[in-house]
């Protein structure tokens, strides 16, 4: 508190010069904004979420107790206002030629299940700007969460996990001539790490050596958009073999999507679709495990990808009054090309395929918006072999009833 006054006693003659003083002028200048938002929700089983409910996964697969009833077939209820979020972006002089500005956001979901109700950064960068192209630095969307096309849906989570959910430190230049836009990525990890041997964690790709590394091309002319991404990742998983030896193996995966979105004078329609070797940092199901002992001097073992795809799309009107919603999703376990015999750290490994069907409807007035969405979940769950593939499969399904009030500034 002591110090805090020193601080305010020490600038207090500046901020009375520049009041005093109409002719100075500071450089910067500043926007603050956000939302406050409180979610009703509503699941008719128990589900696998994230943040006390408010992130929607799946349905929880069926658990039979002695007398053959299903353990998780018990709805839940929760009221949440965790997405509040706040906001600031700041513009100030020229530099290297470039016009630059900054973003920095904050929410209150906290960064991991245990940690919710606390502050956390979502977004905080620095952008340069030239004429034809531009340099980001700091942490953002994750280059497979494509701005310019996600879903639109009221419920927090971006359709999870039928569309990716992440944010990661980066570098990022994109060079726009025309209505072409050509961007590269360089990405580390953060919030949204892989899961591992030591939990979830962005020591695997640290270790590697390398980034996650990125790039994308998309055409906009207003009316059309088209893009591709495509992405390569590197890590390594374990420094040591159970028998104390050097353990020098390395995984890589492919990540890549291809994405479009239509705007006409009445609706927006958008659709993706999603390949990915290694995707549970990107919160989808999927992952990676080990594979046979390759040195039985050293117990060093292989790894494989537990690989995943996706499609979703969804159509919305624009109305500025009430706007009408459509949104359905598939992913599918495309499994792993190596037997995986030892440990697996895979999201979704019991699941062979899943399926969304969500309409919602969302009403303006001013700077608060009402919103009501249903999201119904059908999950294929089932035991899966060494290469994560399903004979039979058993079907759960759960239905989510959502409003959202939010008030924007």
């Amino acid at each position: 508190m002591i110090k805090r006054t020193i601080v305010f006693l020490a600038l207090l003659p500046l901020a009375q010069m520049l009041l005093a003083n109409p002719e100075v002028s500071i450089p910067f200048s500043f926007q603050f904004g956000g939302y406050v938002n409180q979610e009703v929700i509503y699941d008719s089983r128990q589900v696998i979420t994230a943040r006390e409910g408010d992130v929607l996964l799946y349905p929880a697969r069926e658990i039979l107790d002695p007398q053959g009833r299903d353990i998780n077939d018990v709805s839940n209820l929760n009221l949440l206002a965790l997405s509040t979020r706040l906001f600031t972006r700041i513009t100030g002089p020229e530099a290297f030629g470039a016009q630059t500005s900054a973003h920095v956001e904050v929410d209150f979901l906290g960064t991991t299940n245990d940690k919710f109700n606390l502050l956390r950064m979502r977004h905080a960068y620095v952008t340069l700007k030239w004429e034809k192209s531009e340099l980001l630095a700091g942490q953002t969307w994750h280059p497979m969460f494509v701005a310019a096309c996600f879903p639109n849906v009221v419920g927090f989570g971006g359709a999870l996990p039928y569309h990716v959910l992440s944010r990661a430190p980066m570098l990022k230049y994109t060079y726009k001539p025309s209505n072409i836009g050509l961007t590269g990525y360089i990405v580390s990890q953060s919030d949204f790490p892989l899961m591992g041997p030591q939990g979830a964690t962005s020591i695997y790709l640290r270790n590697s050596g390398l980034p996650e590394m990125y790039g994308q091309v998309i055409w906009n002319n207003n009316a059309l958009m088209l893009g591709t991404t495509a992405g390569y990742m590197m890590i390594r998983p374990k420094l040591q073999t159970p028998m104390g030896y050097s353990q020098q193996t390395t995984l890589g995966s492919f990540t890549g999507n291809a994405f479009a979105r239509i705007t006409l004078p009445q609706v927006i329609a958008r659709v993706q679709g999603i390949y990915s070797d290694n995707p549970n940092h990107l919160v989808m199901i999927g992952g990676f495990g080990e594979t046979d002992i390759i040195d039985p001097t050293t117990m060093e073992r292989g790894y494989s990808n537990v690989s995943t795809m996706s499609v979703w799309g969804e159509i919305e009107s624009r109305g500025d009054r009430i706007r009408v919603g459509l949104f359905g999703g598939y992913s599918q376990n495309l499994g792993s090309k190596e037997a995986i015999t030892g440990a697996s750290w895979v999201r979704g490994g019991d699941i062979a395929n899943m399926f969304r069907v969500a309409p919602r409807v969302v009403f303006f007035s001013g700077k608060t918006t009402i919103g009501a969405e249903i999201f119904y979940d059908q999950v294929a769950y089932g035991n899966p072999d060494a290469n994560f593939s399903f004979e039979t499969t058993q079907k759960v399904s759960n239905i989510r009833a959502l409003t959202s009030i939010k008030y924007n500034f």
